[in-house]
């Protein structure tokens, strides 16, 4: 009966310790030997007290598009990483996973998250192969692209070339003396047509902005 007791004994002993231990194990700190906050899974902190001294390195990836999942098996909502490739619509910087495509973490003022169109001459000239039966038609998505690709560079460094379905297409200024009916399409291609007896003054131009989606 005694020995009965004793296993007894020995048992909840244990099995309180293996409570405790999986209770402590649900919650880690990597880093220091400090317990961890208790509203987190894991605490990183490298100091006993006061702010620590190092940061998080996320993994270092190459992805090769926003809408593919690789170099992962799969796409995976809440993933978090570092890309390092610059190539179709994606440039180096931090990623997260939305299940079903890597989005960029905004960095900076969200405002300044666009480019200006390169400069390019908008013909007037209804000669112009540009024009049909009043109507001027440029591909500016394509303009666009022909100069990002022959740059005069002082480096190997390349720009990187969105397609046309990643950019949002705005006019934020033209010339009304001279240009009419003005639309972008969603491709990026601009059209417009001209004022009866325009004049070509020094106003005479068009701000046209791209902002990546």
């Amino acid at each position: 009966m005694k020995t009965n007791k004793r296993t007894k004994h020995l048992l909840l002993v244990l099995l309180f310790c293996f409570v405790h231990i999986v209770h402590v194990d649900a919650q880690v700190t990597i880093g220091s030997g400090q317990a961890p906050d208790d509203n987190a899974i894991l605490d990183l902190k490298n100091a006993e007290s006061g702010p620590s001294t190092k940061g998080l390195l996320l993994p270092r990836v190459e992805l090769e598009s926003t809408t593919s999942f690789k170099p992962l098996a799969n796409h995976v909502a809440g993933m978090l990483v570092y890309n390092t490739a610059t190539v179709g619509d994606v440039t180096p910087g931090q990623y997260y996973n939305d299940g079903g495509k890597w989005v960029r973490i905004a960095t900076g003022n969200s405002a300044s998250d666009f480019f200006y169109m390169p400069s390019i001459v908008l013909p007037t000239d209804i000669t112009d192969p540009a024009h049909t039966a009043g109507t001027f038609t440029i591909d500016l998505h394509q303009k666009y692209s022909t100069q990002f690709a022959t740059t005069i560079k002082s480096s190997t460094a390349t720009l990187t070339v969105l397609a046309k379905d990643k950019l949002d297409y705005f006019v934020t200024y033209y010339d009304n003396t001279v240009f009419q009916d003005v639309q972008i399409s969603a491709a990026g291609v601009l059209t417009y047509k001209l004022q009866a007896g325009f004049t070509i003054t020094e106003n005479t131009f068009m701000n046209i902005v791209f902002k990546p989606k």
